[in-house]
């Protein structure tokens, strides 16, 4: 069986550990330079080849992974000047890792298709240090034989891979997963500043909130965060943040649903945006909450 040419845009900070476990499994691996060269230098020296443009990309890839921040990056990446879909021939497979609006994914999807390939939804969960490890958890939505064909590659830095449906339906889970994550968070947060505000231990705080119902994988990093002052265990920007809960109530609206939680937490995020800064880590957004009542110390 032919080895799979792989292709892969968007080296940030999960990106670029995704495509060293790609090349390192010894599949044959075209790379692409956006804003830091350094990640794409280094994936060069391990055996990488750089290409200029995606649809250079396309022209000599089997498999095509995308992993960037928005749909608006996305949709230029495939089929906008020099895109994929320029470079494009029968069989490629486009996979996005990125958290998109599911809308533009499936009209992109569809355009991909009329050309007679393919294009799936494969976004992620799990952290930068999951994807150093090669323990991503990783959501497809695409038909059965597809996911079969990109399976070993994922497998190679992915710890779980569920298919969720056709395509579409991943980046659909994957912004629902993010709001209770990020409502969690948001929680986190307003209850440590209570408890600033109140006088009360923040340390009993996790150590009782720890061992019982109040227990959540979001308790720990924004903790680390109030209590320390380091963010090592949740790097997921303000901006990322609210740019996918902004992507979740435009897909609620077109399918004519009234969330009740949705709208306070996109206004949370939004004032830790402002008050802040886009590349804040969502932990941080503590003290957009201290800001906001007054509190000068903990």
């Amino acid at each position: 069986m032919k080895q799979e040419r792989i292709g892969f845009i968007g080296l940030g900070l999960m990106g670029k550990e995704m495509a060293r476990h790609i090349l390192r499994c010894g599949y044959p691996l075209t790379v692409l330079a956006h804003r830091n060269r350094s990640p794409l230098e280094a994936l060069c020296q391990e055996g990488a080849t750089e290409v200029s443009t995606p649809a250079e990309m396309a022209r000599n890839s089997d498999i095509v992974f995308i992993c960037v921040q928005t749909s608006e990056q996305v949709s230029e990446i495939v089929s906008g000047a020099d895109s994929l879909m320029d470079g494009i021939h029968e069989g490629l497979i486009i996979v996005d890792c990125s958290t998109a609006n599911p809308e533009a994914t499936e009209r992109l999807a569809k355009k991909v298709e009329r050309q007679g390939a393919i294009l799936v939804d494969a976004p992620l969960a799990r952290t930068p240090r999951e994807a150093k490890d090669g323990r991503l958890n990783v959501m497809v939505g695409g038909d059965v034989s597809t996911v079969s064909r990109i399976t070993p590659v994922i497998e190679s830095f992915a710890e779980n891979i569920f298919h969720i449906g056709k395509v579409g339906s991943a980046h659909k889970l994957k912004l629902i997963n993010n709001f209770l994550s990020l409502g969690t968070a948001a929680l986190v947060s307003e209850a440590a500043t209570m408890a600033a505000g109140m006088g009360v231990s923040q340390d009993k705080l996790l150590e009782i909130c720890s061992q019982g119902g109040a227990n959540s994988a979001m308790l720990a990093p924004v903790m680390e965060w109030v209590l320390q002052k380091e963010c090592t265990k949740l790097q997921f920007s303000l901006g990322n943040a609210e740019k996918d809960m902004r992507y979740l109530t435009e897909t609620l609206n077109a399918y004519q649903l009234s969330p009740h939680m949705l709208p306070p937490l996109c206004a949370f995020l939004a004032f830790a945006r402002d008050d802040l800064g886009a590349d804040r880590f969502v932990p941080q957004a503590y003290d957009s909450c201290k800001k906001r009542n007054n509190i000068v110390c903990d």
